[in-house]
C-alpha cells in the first residue's frame, strides 16, 4: 500500500514501483507501478547487494566497489571498441559515429586513469589493503580487461594499415576517425601499467587449488554484467498508462554508457555513504578519533573529484543520440505506441538523497519539502532508509558536538598561524577537510547542472524537474514559472560556520 498524500482535499494512494524478477524494493512510491522508474532502470537495488565482503578488512567493501567500477567501464569500452571496429569495417567512414566512439574511449581511459589513482591511493596507501584471489596460470584476473586489450591491439593494427593503404579522397573520411583512435592508443598506453600495478598491489595471487575467492567471485562479475538491459516502462499507446515493464530490445552503445555512468555513480555513493557513517561514529565516542575520521573523510574528498570528472561522460554522446532512447515511438495498427526514460529521473537517486541528509541536509525546510513530494509529481522520494537517517546525527551535528567536548566556545578557536602552537591542531585539520567535502559537493551540482544543459538545453529533464531546479539546487538562478515546490529549492552549504570563520579569521 502507497502513501497518502493530499491533492485537493481528496486522499492519493501511491505504490509501490513493480519490481523486475527479483530485484529488491527500493522504497519509493510512485504514480504507476509500471512507469519507468530511475531504480529499476539503473537496477540500483540488485547492484548494491553485490558487494560481499568477508570482512577480512575493513576496507574489503571499498575494494570490491572500486573494482566493480573499473569493470563497468570496461564494458563500455569493449562496446564501443566493437561499434567502432565493425562500422570501419563496413566502411561506415562517412559518418560522426565511430570517432564518436573512440573519443568516448578516450574520456574513460581518462576517467579511468584518475580512479586508478584515487583506488591505489585510498586501498594500497591509506588502508594497506591487500587480499589474496584464486588465480590461473597464464590469465588475466580481468577477462573483460583481457578483451580491451584484444581490442585494442586490434584497434592499433587496423589504423596501421588504414594509414598505409590511404588514398588522399579516403583520408579526408578516415582522418577523424585515426586521430580519435590515436589519442585513444596513447592514453590507453599510459593507463594499462597504472591498472596492473593497482591490481598487484591490492591483490595476492593464490593458487588454483586455494581456498581463497576467484576475482570473478570477488567482484561478483556475471551478476554485474547482467544489469545494463534497460528495464523501461513498456509500449503503451501514447497518452496511456504503461501496464508493464520489460528490458530494451536493444540496449546502445549510447544507452549502456548511460545507464554505466549512473551505476558507477550508485557505487561510489555506497563508498561515500560508508566512509560518512564511519567518521560519525568516530567523532561521536567519548574518545574521539579525529585524525582517523579526517583521514577517511579525506577518502570522500578523492572520490568527489573523481565524481565531478565523471559527471560529464554522458556528454560525450551527441545530443540527439540521448534523444534517440529517451523518448521512442512507433506505429502499431495505425496506433502510436511510446517507451522511453520519462518519468524516471536521476532525482530519483535514494542514496543521493541519504548523503545530502547524512552531510547536513536533515533541518532543511526545502529539502523536507522535496523528499515531502508534491501531487504533482510521479514519485514520492522519502524512503524508510531516508527517514532512518533522519534520526540519526549527520556530520555537522557530530562536529559541533565534538567542538562543545573540547570544550571550544567558537569554531574560531581551533585555528592558528603556522608558526603558533595549536592546541586544537586536529579539529584544525579536519575543519579543512571538512569544507573541502562542502566545496566538492557544491562543484558536483555545478557540474551537473552545466552537463545537462549541454545535453538538453532548456528542455525538461526525463524525470519533472529539469534543468532549471538543477541550477536552482547549485545556487545558480531560481526556477521561472510553473514552479513544483512553493519554497525555492536551493541547497545550502553544509558548514556555513566554518566558511564564516574564514570571513571572521584576524579579527578574533
Amino acid at each position: 500500500m502507497g502513501h497518502r498524500a493530499v491533492a485537493n482535499g481528496a486522499p492519493l494512494i501511491m505504490p509501490r514501483p513493480a519490481l523486475w524478477k527479483d530485484d529488491p524494493d527500493c522504497g519509493h512510491e510512485v504514480a504507476c507501478e509500471f512507469q519507468t522508474h530511475y531504480c529499476t532502470y539503473i537496477r540500483v537495488p540488485r547492484l548494491l547487494t553485490l558487494q560481499r565482503p568477508r570482512a577480512d578488512h575493513p576496507a574489503e567493501t571499498l575494494a570490491i566497489l572500486a573494482l566493480q567500477a573499473c569493470e563497468l567501464w570496461f564494458a563500455v569500452l569493449i562496446s564501443d571498441l566493437r561499434a567502432a571496429l565493425a562500422d570501419l569495417a563496413a566502411g561506415e567512414t562517412q559518418t560522426h559515429e565511430p570517432a564518436k566512439l573512440l573519443r568516448r574511449c578516450s574520456s574513460l581511459i581518462k576517467l579511468l586513469d584518475h580512479q586508478t589513482d584515487v583506488a591505489g591511493s585510498i586501498l594500497a596507501r591509506d588502508a594497506g589493503f591487500r587480499i589474496a584471489l584464486r588465480t590461473s596460470a597464464g590469465s588475466a584476473l580481468s577477462p573483460q580487461f583481457a578483451e580491451l586489450a584484444l581490442l585494442t591491439r586490434r584497434l592499433k593494427k587496423r589504423l596501421k594499415d588504414e594509414g598505409e593503404g590511404m588514398n588522399p579522397p579516403a583520408s579526408l573520411s578516415l582522418q577523424p576517425f585515426v586521430e580519435a583512435g590515436n589519442e585513444y592508443l596513447s592514453r590507453f598506453s599510459a593507463w594499462r601499467p597504472r591498472y596492473l600495478r593497482l591490481l598487484k598491489e591490492t591483490i595476492a595471487p593464490a593458487g588454483p587449488r586455494s581456498r581463497a575467492p576467484a576475482y570473478a567471485d570477488f567482484v561478483a562479475l556475471p551478476e554485474l554484467l547482467s544489469l545494463q538491459n534497460g528495464v523501461k516502462a513498456d509500449w503503451s499507446p501514447k497518452g496511456e498508462p504503461p501496464t508493464a515493464i520489460a528490458p530494451a530490445e536493444c540496449v546502445s552503445p549510447d544507452e549502456l554508457m548511460f545507464i554505466v555512468v549512473h551505476q558507477a555513480f550508485e557505487l561510489w555513493f555506497k563508498a561515500i555513504l560508508g566512509e560518512l557513517d564511519s567518521v560519525i561514529g568516530l567523532l561521536t565516542v567519548a574518545t574521539a578519533d579525529v585524525l582517523t575520521a579526517t583521514r577517511r573523510l579525506g577518502r570522500v574528498v578523492k572520490i568527489q573529484k573523481l565524481l565531478v570528472e565523471q559527471i560529464h561522460i554522458p556528454a560525450t554522446m551527441l545530443p540527439l543520440d540521448f534523444l534517440r532512447f529517451r523518448g521512442e515511438t512507433k506505429v502499431v495498427d495505425g496506433v502510436t505506441n511510446v517507451r522511453g526514460l520519462s518519468p524516471s529521473s536521476g532525482t530519483e537517486s535514494y542514496q543521493f538523497r541519504e548523503i545530502e541528509i547524512v552531510a547536513g541536509l536533515k533541518g532543511d525546510a526545502a529539502h523536507a519539502e522535496f523528499l515531502q513530494g508534491s501531487p504533482r509529481l510521479d514519485i514520492r522520494l522519502l524512503t524508510p532508509a531516508q527517514k532512518r537517517r533522519l534520526a540519526q546525527p549527520s556530520l555537522p551535528e557530530a562536529f559541533k558536538h565534538l567542538l562543545e567536548r573540547r570544550g571550544v566556545k567558537d569554531v574560531v578557536e581551533i585555528f592558528t598561524a603556522a608558526d603558533r602552537h595549536n592546541p586544537h591542531a586536529d579539529l584544525a585539520e579536519l575543519a579543512d577537510v571538512l569544507l573541502e567535502f562542502d566545496e566538492f559537493f557544491r562543484l558536483w551540482r555545478v557540474h551537473h547542472a552545466t552537463m545537462v544543459q549541454t545535453m538538453i538545453g532548456e528542455k525538461s529533464g526525463t524525470g519533472f524537474l529539469g534543468p532549471e531546479y538543477l541550477r536552482e539546487t547549485a545556487g545558480m538562478g531560481l526556477q521561472g514559472k510553473g514552479r513544483v515546490f512553493p519554497t525555492p529549492q536551493v541547497r545550502p552549504r553544509f558548514f556555513e560556520s566554518l566558511w564564516a570563520a574564514r570571513t571572521r579569521l584576524g579579527r578574533y
